[in-house]
C-alpha cells in the first residue's frame, strides 16, 4: 500500500493511503508526495519541493489567556489598585478587560493598557514586562 502526503502551498495538510496510482488534485495548489519509504514524513510538516524534503513546522506562540489568568499573576494590590483607579487609561483598560471574553497578549490594546498601568505608576516597567512573561508561559502551558 502507497502512502502519499497531500502538498498545499508547501505544507503537508493531509495523507492518503491505497494502492493504484495518485490522487488527482483538484487544482494547482495541490501536490501529492509519495512517502511511503519515509515514515518520518508526517502532516502539517514542511515540504521543500526543491530538494523533496521535509521538515518540522515552526512553533507558533500561543496568544490567549483567561481572564482569571492574568488576575492570578497580578498581586492584590496590583489589582485593587487598577480596579479602583479614576485614571481614564487605566479606567479604560479595565473596562476592555471586564469586557473581553479572553485576553490576547497579541493585541495592540493590551500593550496600550499595560503602558497605562506603567505611565500611572501602578506597576513598574519590570514588573509590567514579568507580568507579560508570566502570561505567555500561562498561554504556552
Amino acid at each position: 500500500m502507497r502512502r502519499q502526503l497531500q502538498i498545499t502551498n508547501g505544507v503537508a495538510q493531509s495523507e492518503w493511503q491505497g494502492s493504484g496510482g495518485m490522487p488527482i488534485p483538484p487544482d494547482s495548489t495541490w501536490t501529492f508526495v509519495d512517502v511511503t519509504d519515509r515514515p518520518d514524513a508526517k502532516v502539517g510538516m514542511l515540504y521543500d519541493a526543491a530538494t523533496d524534503t521535509f521538515s518540522a513546522a515552526p512553533v507558533v506562540p500561543k496568544t490567549r489567556v483567561s481572564k482569571s489568568q492574568v488576575i492570578s499573576v497580578l498581586t492584590p494590590q496590583e489589582w485593587a489598585t487598577a480596579n479602583n483607579s479614576t485614571e481614564p487609561e487605566v479606567v479604560w483598560g479595565m473596562a476592555q478587560f471586564q469586557l473581553a471574553d479572553y485576553v490576547d497578549l497579541a493585541d495592540p490594546r493590551f500593550a496600550q493598557i499595560m503602558g497605562g498601568l506603567v505611565a500611572k505608576g501602578i506597576l513598574t516597567p519590570q514588573r509590567a514586562a514579568a507580568v507579560q512573561a508570566d502570561l505567555s508561559a500561562l498561554a504556552n502551558a
